[in-house]
């Protein structure tokens, strides 16, 4: 690393600021310096630290993108003490960095909405407050786009809890997961695997609900089918009832991962060729992607509640 005394020298000896820099330009050390820089910048933009000193390209991706049990403070202890043992033998019921980052979305969602909730009932003409209009415009947002079009209109006030839930769970979740330090939660398949359990859970319980368990699974098949195409015809639909929470956690799981994989691979271009420009291009384009990454945050969140509104209302009708 370049002493800062070293610097002053050097550019102060020059006659004008920018030939200072030139002068510098084909340094070693001013390379190496650059490299350290960019290294502690990966550590900051991709929410998470490095292992050791010479990690290949998988090493640094799967220390961002995988989950590691917290050994150390508090929640380490509880781990060691009360969670060691396998729940039945089969459950790994210790506390990972995706679970506190799980429970501080849900966290966040009561302590957003409860005052929120409280102070819209109190005012029933509209809040003066331009942080409960925020919210207000999201929720109708969810109403007016997730919700409504896809449920008849005496159901849409008993689907809202639900899908307001959704929404801003898998947002914050993904918001969370672009702080530094933090980690993104439904960037894990199991994450998003048990949101998706829950669509499934929904289709098929509001479904019997509606239709009768007999009217349900006898309406996945459509009607006007001529008998002997129905034992072939059952089991493609009961794939396709599946195949859709398989999307939901796919596609989740998926979008939130791509986006911290080309964030590190930008960083990881500058050790790669070791060079000032390639560091000066691979920075500019991380932080493009990270930008990039604020707006699939809202656009995933969307889409995994829209299309869980539209698999459960369309459960509530037969073929």
């Amino acid at each position: 690393m370049i002493r800062t005394t070293r610097l002053e020298t050097m550019i102060e000896g020059s006659g004008c600021r920018f030939a200072g820099i030139a002068s510098l330009y084909n340094n070693d050390e001013v390379n190496r310096a650059m490299i350290h820089l960019l290294q502690g910048f990966q550590t900051f933009i991709s929410s998470g630290g490095g292992h050791g000193e010479k990690e290949s390209m998988y090493d640094i991706v799967m220390h961002h993108l995988t989950d590691h049990v917290l050994h150390s403070g508090f929640i380490g202890k509880i781990n060691e003490l009360y969670l060691h043992d396998k729940l039945f033998g089969i459950f790994d019921m210790r506390i990972t960095k995706w679970v506190i980052m799980l429970w501080i979305s849900a966290f966040l969602c009561l302590v957003v909405f409860i005052p929120v909730a409280r102070k819209i009932k109190k005012n029933a003409y509209g809040s003066k407050s331009r942080w409960v209009n925020l919210w207000e415009v999201l929720i109708a947002f969810v109403h007016d786009e997730i919700v409504e079009p896809n449920f008849d209109h005496h159901y849409v006030k008993k689907a809202m809890p639900y899908f307001l839930s959704i929404f801003f769970f898998v947002l914050f979740a993904n918001i969370w997961g672009l702080v530094p330090g933090m980690a993104t939660a439904t960037g894990n398949l199991a994450v998003t695997g048990g949101l998706a359990l829950l669509t499934l859970i929904g289709m098929i319980g509001i479904g019997m609900i509606k239709q009768g368990p007999i009217g349900y699974w006898t309406g996945l098949v459509p009607k006007g089918v001529p008998g002997f195409v129905i034992p072939l015809m059952f089991p493609i639909e009961l794939i396709g009832l599946m195949i859709k929470p398989f999307a939901l956690t796919v596609r989740l799981f998926a979008n939130m991962t791509a986006g911290h994989v080309v964030i590190i691979i930008f960083i990881y271009l500058v050790m790669m060729f070791q060079n000032y420009w390639v560091g000066i291009g691979s920075v500019a384009g991380s932080l493009m992607i990270y930008l990039l990454e604020l707006l699939v945050a809202f656009i995933q969140a969307y889409i995994f509640a829209v299309l869980s509104a539209m698999f459960i209302g369309d459960s509530m009708h037969s073929h």
